[in-house]
């Protein structure tokens, strides 16, 4: 009986503190932001029957701290199964360049597409604002048409 009674205080009090540094474990890393001036950036892109190749390209910055987005945007054709050759766009460096004074956005560029084939699409982002250094988030899609 004696045994029974120091056991079972022992196990609660083992049971809280194990329960009680795991949870405190979690909670540090779930605040911790993955950017300094960025809570997301992202870009879709669709190519209709036609060939219309539509890019949807958003970011979400954080307000009062983001203070300046560029996105740069190219397509890429892939030829001879190997290699990826830019797609003229009729845009200086055959890319888009778009410079935003806002803490969100969300823009689309279209393009009709000459040919089928492999495209790429890649979009870079550079999220500056007073949250320290300027965060650059790449994202890249493969569309076939």
């Amino acid at each position: 009986m004696i045994k029974k009674r120091r056991i079972l205080p022992s196990l609660i009090i083992a049971i809280i503190l194990i329960l009680s540094s795991s949870t405190s474990a979690f909670a540090v890393f779930s605040y911790e932001p993955k950017f300094n001036n960025t809570i997301t950036a992202n870009s879709v892109a669709s190519i209709s029957d036609g060939g219309l190749l539509t890019i949807t390209n958003k970011y979400q910055g954080i307000k009062g701290t983001t203070t300046k987005g560029e996105i740069t945007t190219y397509i890429e054709k892939k030829t001879m199964g190997f290699f990826w050759t830019r797609v003229d766009i009729g845009q200086p460096d055959n890319q888009w360049h778009d410079v935003i004074y806002n803490y969100m956005y969300i823009g689309d560029h279209t393009f009709q597409l000459a040919s089928h084939g492999t495209y790429r699409i890649t979009v870079i982002y550079v999220i500056s604002g007073t949250g320290g250094d300027p965060d650059t988030i790449t994202r890249t899609t493969t569309k076939t048409y």
